[in-house]
């Protein structure tokens, strides 16, 4: 009788960090993504590039005070932060109450977006790439990691 013996505990504590690992990959792609997302947010105020869609101009006014559109006091633009919420959540936004009129618009005045989402609460095409390739290289990355140590 032949007897062969695998050993596997190699293989064992590197499935056993998997947990870990995932976890910690997870975590640093929705930091990753939270800081990519405002960031961009924030830029957008100066670069019309950047914007989910053109801004309509302002209405000529006895009170024009020569600032750029959205940018009064720049409160609303410094404030934008993200925070994560959880395992599986990023939240991104500004305490402002006025960020929202601004972002969707109301009867009284046009929407300016400044966050990279679509009128309908989806990230623009470009921002959903980044995300998406963000997300690739950072578990890519950490199942690079899983043979190490």
């Amino acid at each position: 009788m032949i007897t062969i013996t695998v050993d596997t505990s190699k293989f064992d504590r590197m499935m056993a960090d998997f947990p870990v690992r995932l976890a910690a990959a997870k975590k640093r792609a929705l930091e990753a993504i939270g800081q990519a997302v405002a960031s961009r947010a924030t830029q957008a105020f100066r670069s019309p590039s950047l914007r989910p869609s053109p801004w309509a101009p302002r209405k000529p006014s006895k009170r024009d005070d020569g600032h750029p559109l959205l940018i009064r006091s720049g409160n609303m633009r410094q404030s934008i932060r993200w925070e994560l919420r959880g395992a599986d959540t990023v939240a991104i936004g500004t305490p402002t109450k006025y960020a929202p009129f601004h972002q969707h618009g109301t009867k009284n005045m046009p929407a300016r977006p400044f966050f990279p989402i679509d009128r309908h609460g989806q990230l623009v095409p470009a921002m959903a790439s980044k995300v998406a390739r963000t997300v690739e290289r950072i578990y890519t990355e950490e199942l690079g990691k899983l043979g190490e140590g």
